[in-house]
């Protein structure tokens, strides 16, 4: 009776034991992986350049951990819509709201300027700024008017080509159908020696845009114009008449004794020529006598 007591018994604590050993791995199992919550973000889809508008194309939804989740991400499309990259962003990325401009607020000028360059403004008016046909996005030629210490005259010299007009006045994009107007500057994009060269231009004479053709990026060098090549260029070529013939002597029959001498005639004047003679810009007009 004992003994089949006491197998009872170790029957008993065996199954107790093994109950306490399933219940134990259990909760280590349970409590070893953690519930993980996710939450919903905007994702960039493609690379997103600084100065550029949020559109649908560009965003994705995704879920993420909410530990992975940046405190300044957005989590609904329409917090980034139509909002414009001050930033770059890269494919992938979170879209952080901090890397974004306010909504409203257009990109400053900073964002229009090509690497490399820097922008510059000059003052015009309406006969430097092409009568106002100059638009954001053109490409000009700044010509300068100054003078030349060396030769003691004033001489026009193209002192950039091909540059880019990034803004006219304040306005940095070109309006569609909007008419001609004058503005006081024109902001272009240069690099840092042709700033040094338009500034010296522009602080010690008087500068020029020409307008290039949309189409054309090539560059033409000539040498500066003074003031004798306008009058080389205007002179006209002065028709040079002939010269009137002197009359043929001829002899004359010997005079009886009792005649009178006839006298000689009276030498007509030398005939005059008009000439015009052109000085840079003035014209001037002289008699001239034959010899």
């Amino acid at each position: 009776m004992n003994r089949k007591r006491m197998l009872l018994v170790a029957a008993i604590l065996g199954l107790l034991a093994a109950t306490l050993t399933y219940t134990y791995i259990r909760s280590i199992q349970v409590t070893g992986i953690p519930e993980v919550k996710e939450v919903s973000v905007i994702v960039a889809t493609s690379d997103i350049p600084p100065g550029a508008t949020i559109s649908p194309n560009m965003l994705r939804l995704i879920q993420t951990p909410e530990a992975s989740l940046h405190p300044e991400a957005a989590t609904k499309a329409n917090e980034v819509m139509g909002r414009i990259a001050k930033a770059p962003i890269v494919q992938g990325e979170q879209i952080l709201l901090s890397r974004l401009l306010p909504a409203g607020v257009t990109p400053s000028l900073t964002f229009a300027i090509p690497d490399g360059k820097r922008a510059i403004s000059v003052a015009v008016n309406e006969v430097v700024g092409v009568a106002g046909f100059v638009k954001p996005g053109d490409r000009v030629d700044v010509l300068a008017t100054v003078d030349d210490p060396y030769r003691e005259e004033t001489i026009t010299t193209t002192v950039l080509q091909d540059v880019e007009v990034l803004a006219i006045a304040q306005d940095m994009e070109e309006e569609v159908d909007k008419k001609p107007k004058v503005s006081t500057t024109v902001t272009l994009a240069v690099d840092l020696l042709e700033a040094q060269k338009v500034t010296l231009a522009e602080e010690t004479g008087t500068l020029r845009l020409a307008l290039r053709p949309i189409a054309t990026r090539n560059r033409e060098w000539v040498n500066p114009t003074i003031g004798s090549d306008l009058g080389t260029a205007a002179s006209p070529q002065v028709a040079h008449e002939p010269k009137p013939q002197a009359p043929t002597k001829v002899p004359s029959a010997p005079k009886a004794a009792h005649e009178v001498p006839t006298p000689s005639p009276i030498p007509k004047p030398a005939p005059e020529f008009t000439v015009e003679i052109i000085r840079g810009t003035d014209r001037e007009l002289v008699s001239v006598k034959a010899n």
